[in-house]
């Protein structure tokens, strides 16, 4: 009962994902984030009026009063710093100034907000924001697929960070309607990663730290890009991923596995499919891959033991035979934030071995 449970709700998760691709694709247009920084002049004018009266007194007698009023007049002017930014659905934003708490819809998000070093004004996560451990001590806004908006409300930050789940399930739309400001990260490959973690840097103040710490995924995905280079057609392996095993779900183009097997110097044998798909396990076994790699479900090992158990219907495949079946953290390999680069880089040891120690 426990394992129908289970696969009832990863199929549920896979389904959304899978509906919510048209959604995603109307809604977000073929644009790239902005961020930019300008500034702003406010002058604020404030008086001051003393009044003084002094009296002259003589032989007992008042013979003159005077009244003296005075009045002085100061300007101070400020510059206020501006940020605009434009997210993932499109939507312009400008913000006096860097935001002071934040409120994270989805895991991946939060591992934004840290690796840029705004993890401070971070108030509210979600019960799957696992990573890094700091968020375990903010306060949990509840499920990802559910989130409690009323504690959400209550929290009233600055900017709530949501992705493309929350543009399906229509808690973008509810919670503007509730006068929150909701920016959509939902990069849709590697490179818009990067800019949503500048995005997210220039909110919280920290532009500088967030382009260095680009610079450092950049250099690394460069490292493997380089080392790969000259690979031929013949040199790649074929690779099936695995996210569920019965029924079969796997990744076609346009995910972020997909393209990350491809950066890798591999081949997806399901690259003629799109996004997360269930596919025919028979044809899985036909296509032959030469690497197998399955996804671990919150911990548990279910699919990738029937993958490699001794009745496996992969048996007679080229992974199975040469014992190139691997189990990825699905936290790692799956969420759209800075470890996208240590999942390249995990491919691209699994699939070329003899090019990275």
């Amino acid at each position: 009962m426990e394992q129908f449970s289970r696969f009832i709700a990863i199929i549920g998760l896979i389904a959304v994902m899978a509906l919510s691709v048209p959604y995603i694709s109307s809604c977000i247009p073929e644009a790239e984030t902005v961020t930019a920084t300008t500034t702003k002049t406010v002058t604020s004018t404030s008086a001051t009026t003393v009044t003084s009266t002094s009296t002259e007194i003589v032989n007992n007698t008042v013979t003159s009063t005077y009244t003296k009023t005075e009045t002085s007049v100061s300007t101070v002017t400020e510059t206020v710093r501006l940020i605009t930014v434009t997210d993932d659905a499109g939507i312009t934003y400008t913000f006096e100034g860097p935001v002071d708490t934040i409120v994270s819809l989805a895991p991946s998000i939060t591992e934004i907000v840290y690796f840029t070093g705004a993890g401070d004004k971070l108030i509210g996560r979600t019960d799957y924001c696992n990573y890094p451990e700091e968020a375990s001590e903010v306060a949990s806004i509840g499920g990802y697929y559910d989130p409690n908006k009323e504690k959400i409300l209550l929290l009233n930050p600055d900017v709530v960070l949501a992705d493309s789940i929350q543009c399906t399930t229509g808690d973008v739309e509810w919670f503007q309607s509730q006068g929150l400001t909701v920016i959509v990260i939902a990069p849709s490959d590697i490179e818009g990663v990067m800019r949503d973690i500048m995005l997210v840097g220039t909110l919280a103040g920290n532009q500088d730290f967030a382009a260095y710490a680009v610079a450092g995924l950049e250099n690394r995905i460069d490292a493997v890009c380089n080392t790969l280079g000259g690979l031929g057609e013949a040199e790649k392996p074929s690779v099936l991923h695995i996210t569920w095993y019965d029924p079969l779900w796997t990744v076609g183009k346009y995910s972020f596995l997909d393209i990350i097997i491809e950066m890798a110097g591999g081949i997806n044998i399901f690259g003629d499919v799109e996004w997360d798909v269930q596919v025919d396990l028979e044809q899985a076994v036909i296509r032959n891959p030469d690497i197998i790699t399955v996804v671990t479900d919150h911990g548990s090992e279910i699919s990738f033991h029937s993958v490699i158990a001794e009745g496996s219907p992969f048996k007679e495949t080229n992974a199975y035979l040469n014992g190139c079946i691997y189990i990825v953290d699905s936290d790692i390999v799956c969420r759209a934030g800075p470890r996208i680069v240590d999942a390249l880089e995990l491919y691209a040891r699994l699939l070329h071995p003899e090019l990275f120690s």
